[in-house]
């Protein structure tokens, strides 16, 4: 769609402020009425640009984006042929919004009217609001007992003591349980030895109720976090993926989910050992900052460095894409908001961001946020949300 003609343009906007304001002539009423009805696209922008709830909505959203970090954060896009102008265009967004209020307001708003997404689709504003996920897991008991769980521990932890057998009756072999979240939950949880483990959405840990032996060992697939308790006399192994760390208490990151062609995992602090589980008995040692990618099929394996305390910033409430991909980014955040997506133009796939945004908004904040960025748009079409490609004019 064309741009409006740049004065006519300033002059709308100041009549929309007047409006909004309540200051308008009787003269200018005319006019802004005149430019109204002159065509449907003027009446549908008349009615959002005077609607206090959709400029609170979208403020609100605004004020999501630190402006002290346009490169560090979502601003920093990598795609280096889109960011010289998106980035001007925000940051002169933010200036306007600081310096001159409301009437420069309406006019950033403006352009985010004229410059949506097709006309097909519904913008942002008219997505439901869809929350971040909450705590919430099921256990499966040995004896396949399933126990929901929430973010209640009191009562988590009755529930839990009321379907346990009593201490004299329970079995001598090892008793193994399962935790697992649902697409848009997480959980955490302390295993008998101290060691803390948190559990992303669509994720699942297969644990004893109690270490017996000379060792410490569980399974994991999706994604987990782990701050393993120190015990010399019984080193911890998590199996995930076709592949085995070895755990030398410490904290580390592991993301495993079974449609990926990759297992990554990354050391924050101490020190782990990956290996196959068949095959080769070489071990790879992994100091902190760095990330070990494992391919699922074979199992090779590389090592980089990476920001690690971002990696695994999901634990603590805060999402942090390090040059990912925007298809990763979108099944992330499918996983933790439960909810449906298409690339409208399937090769925005590929597109790589780098920066973070607030775990716990809701969807609309972090899809707004990813807008800004640049070169893409999100549009609602039935209970999907559509991802298109954003031409800057």
């Amino acid at each position: 769609m064309a741009k409006q003609d740049a004065t006519n343009h300033e002059r709308i906007v100041w009549l929309l402020y007047k409006r909004i304001t309540g200051a308008l002539t009787p003269e200018e009423k005319e006019e802004l009425e005149e430019w109204r009805t002159a065509s449907p696209l003027n009446e549908e922008s008349y009615r959002r640009l005077t609607d206090v709830g959709f400029l609170e909505q979208e403020f609100r959203r605004l004020r999501l984006v630190d402006a002290a970090r346009p490169l560090q954060d979502m601003q920093a896009r990598i795609r280096q042929d889109a960011r010289p102008r998106r980035v001007l265009r925000w940051m002169s967004a933010l200036a306007v919004a600081a310096s001159l209020a409301s009437v420069f307001f309406v006019g950033y708003f403006w352009d985010r009217v004229f410059d949506s997404a097709p006309a097909e689709l519904a913008g942002l504003s008219a997505l439901p609001r869809i929350p971040a996920g909450t705590t919430q897991a099921t256990l499966t008991l040995a004896d396949g007992a399933s126990i929901p769980l929430d973010g209640d521990t009191s009562r988590n932890a009755r529930l839990i003591a009321a379907r346990q057998p009593a201490v004299e009756t329970r079995p001598v072999k090892e008793q193994i349980n399962k935790l697992a979240t649902p697409r848009g939950g997480e959980f955490r949880i302390m295993l008998e030895d101290s060691t803390e483990v948190w559990l992303n959405a669509e994720s699942q840990l297969v644990y004893p109720e109690n270490f017996t032996g000379d060792e410490r060992r569980v399974a994991v697939s999706g994604e987990a976090y782990f701050k393993v308790a120190k015990d010399s006399l019984r080193p911890f192994y998590v199996e995930s993926g076709g592949m085995e760390v070895r755990v030398y208490g410490t904290e580390f990151n592991i993301q495993s989910y079974e449609e990926a062609a990759h297992v990554y995992t990354t050391l924050v602090e101490g020190s782990i050992a990956l290996k196959p589980l068949q095959g080769s008995q070489a071990e790879l040692v992994l100091t902190p900052g760095h990330q070990a990618v494992s391919r699922t099929d074979d199992q090779a394996t590389f090592v980089r460095p990476v920001n690690a305390a971002a990696v695994a910033s999901w634990h603590k409430g805060r999402f942090s894409f390090e040059e990912q991909t925007l298809g990763q980014i979108m099944q992330t955040l499918s996983r933790w908001y439960a909810f449906e997506y298409e690339f409208a133009d399937p090769g925005l796939e590929s597109t790589v961001f780098k920066g973070s945004a607030p775990r716990y908004g809701d969807l609309a904040e972090v899809l707004s946020i990813l807008e800004k960025s640049g070169g893409i748009a999100f549009g609602v079409k039935g209970e999907k949300i559509i991802i298109t490609n954003h031409q800057i004019k």
